[in-house]
């Protein structure tokens, strides 16, 4: 029973049960609660079903909202046309644009310089520096200290606390999923194994996209593995790093290995080989992932005024934002604090 829960709340939180307080197991609905006569019910909002996407996840979100800004970089004007709508990447840094934007450019230092920011980044392996009225920051927080060193000590330290949650998405193409249709099944939790969760893709209809319908024709197998060092009394950011280490030291080769085994032992009874049937894999390696959560287990009760409050605090003409500063890895986090870091720029 105990190995039952332990990996169940792995997928949320990055963490086993030993490191998940009961009032947040509750929260999401876990059992175990029903006779302890508790006040209220677990949160309402975790009975939304997650088929609620687009069917390539966030990356729609981030491309509506480029389309809105950047003329002509894609065709459309809906959410249901522009999963299939093709970006002309060029188009996004034109000299004559009032919106540019600039990929594979890395910045590696932000400063107040006057009423300006100066910032530098590097691109195709040549440095470059800009000068700007306004920056904000929206990049990892834990980044931040290292890239405007001059903030002071206690913001850089508020910072660094946000050690991003490790966790790895795979993507197995399969060229029939006739297995889950055979077991009956569209999902499968394994608390202890490798990959915990295995699932078949989400049936996602979407303007001119649509899912696969046929058994017997190819579709996508979902799987989620996350690191970490459970059941040793470590907090959660040292279970993170531990596991931030464990995910970048493992090849491709070790990964495969884990897929198949878990693919044919899971499946095998439905007809599935892994040998036969896979057609190609994926492997989405984050580790650094979700941001960091407050967990009462280990964080102060005043987390947002003590910690988050005073990471996101302005620096000059420099705000900053990402979810890292709500304290959460939702999507609408990322999108109040870029508001709110806009508007601490211009009022």
């Amino acid at each position: 029973m105990a190995n039952c829960f332990q990996g169940r709340p792995l997928g949320f939180f990055g963490l086993g049960i030993d490191a998940v307080a009961a009032a947040d197991a509750r929260d999401l609905g876990y059992p175990g609660f029903a006779g302890l006569k508790l006040p209220g019910e677990a949160n309402p909002a975790w009975k939304e079903p997650y088929i609620y996407h687009f069917p390539d996840g966030n990356a729609s979100v981030a491309r509506l909202l480029v389309r809105s800004m950047v003329s002509g970089v894609a065709p459309g004007s809906t959410m249901e046309d522009v999963v299939q709508a093709p970006f002309d990447y060029l188009a996004l840094d034109r000299e004559d644009a009032p919106v540019r934007i600039r990929l594979n450019s890395t910045c590696v230092h932000v400063a107040n310089v006057g009423d300006k920011v100066e910032i530098g980044y590097v691109r195709d392996g040549a440095a470059h520096r800009i000068a700007a009225r306004h920056a904000v920051l929206a990049c990892f927080h834990m980044m931040i200290p290292f890239i405007m060193p001059s903030l002071p000590e206690q913001q850089r330290m508020a910072l660094a606390k946000n050690v991003k949650t490790p966790i790895c998405y795979t993507n197995v193409v399969v060229r029939d999923w006739q297995a889950f249709a055979n077991l009956k099944v569209n999902s499968i939790s394994a608390p202890m194994s490798f990959h915990h969760q295995v699932s078949l893709d989400f049936p996602v209809d979407l303007g001119g996209y649509r899912h696969p319908r046929d058994p017997a024709g190819p579709g996508v197998v979902h799987m989620v593995h996350v690191p970490g060092a459970p059941n040793q009394g470590l907090d959660a950011r040292t279970q993170f790093r531990i596991g931030q280490g464990k995910l970048m030291a493992m090849t491709f080769s070790d990964f495969e290995t884990h897929i198949r085994d878990d693919l044919d032992r899971m499946l095998g009874p439905g007809g599935f080989s892994s040998a036969r049937d896979i057609a190609a894999i994926t492997v989405n390696r984050w580790s650094h992932g979700y941001s960091y959560v407050a967990n009462s287990l280990f964080d102060p009760d005043d987390y947002e005024d003590s910690v988050l409050k005073v990471a996101r605090a302005r620096s000059g003409n420099v705000a900053i934002a990402n979810t890292d500063s709500g304290g959460d890895a939702w999507v609408h986090f990322a999108i109040d604090q870029a508001d709110r870091a806009v508007k601490e720029l211009l009022g």
